[in-house]
């Protein structure tokens, strides 16, 4: 019991890090594209770009997996998260009509033993002016929902899930996803002489494409 604890307390740790750490900590570089070679014991991503970086794997670095998921899964409680940018307008939930409504460019509904990671909002490198947002959800509203990170009234960021926008499932991983043809987010560290270390994966199963 004690093992597992300590695993996911590192693994929080990890994932805040990589995904929403606060401002003054150091984040990973992240690396978008597809896995075009698998070694031992590195990859390489065929970026979005069409560069090849190679990524140097430890056998600690963390493997999270994304699957189909579905906005009807979603409810009051569930952890999720979401990358999203800004619109001019306020959220049309009632309660929330004083904070500003996001559109979102993606959803993850996060497994429970996962919860608690990330938590909070902070900019996001998708684009120039996205932000990413983790959190449980405190309401609903058709395809708009909150977003809760905090204590007050306004730790919270009003999402609206466009029909189009991708619905994922995140969850721990394997190395067996680890192959060509996958795609993945990737997190490294850069060292001293310039190579490229593994933080973490984030992979898509059966095709899935991380769209954060």
């Amino acid at each position: 019991m004690m093992c597992t604890l300590l695993r996911l307390v590192t693994i929080a740790a990890i994932i805040f890090s990589a995904l929403g750490a606060r401002a003054e900590e150091p984040e990973p570089d992240r690396i978008r594209g597809v896995i075009s070679e698998v070694g031992n014991p590195s990859i390489v991503v065929k970026t979005r770009d069409g560069k090849d970086v190679r990524i140097e794997l430890s056998d600690n670095v963390s493997i999270f997996a994304l699957s189909k998921g579905r906005f009807t899964d979603v409810d009051l409680g569930t952890y999720v998260g979401a990358v999203a940018v800004k619109m001019d307008e306020y959220s049309p939930i009632v309660r929330d009509s004083a904070v500003w409504l996001h559109k979102g460019f993606e959803l993850r509904i996060i497994d429970d033993e996962l919860r608690g990671i990330a938590l909070g909002h902070k900019k996001w490198d998708l684009t120039p002016d996205s932000i990413i947002s983790h959190g449980w959800v405190d309401d609903i509203e058709v395809r708009v929902i909150s977003i809760k990170w905090g204590p007050t009234d306004y730790d919270e960021t009003d999402v609206e899930v466009p029909r189009n926008a991708p619905v994922h499932r995140m969850s721990l991983g394997s190395k067996s996803l680890i192959k060509p043809g996958a795609h993945v987010l990737a997190g490294a560290n850069k060292a001293a002489d310039g190579r490229n270390v593994g933080v973490f994966l984030i992979i898509g199963k059966d095709g899935v494409v991380p769209a954060m």
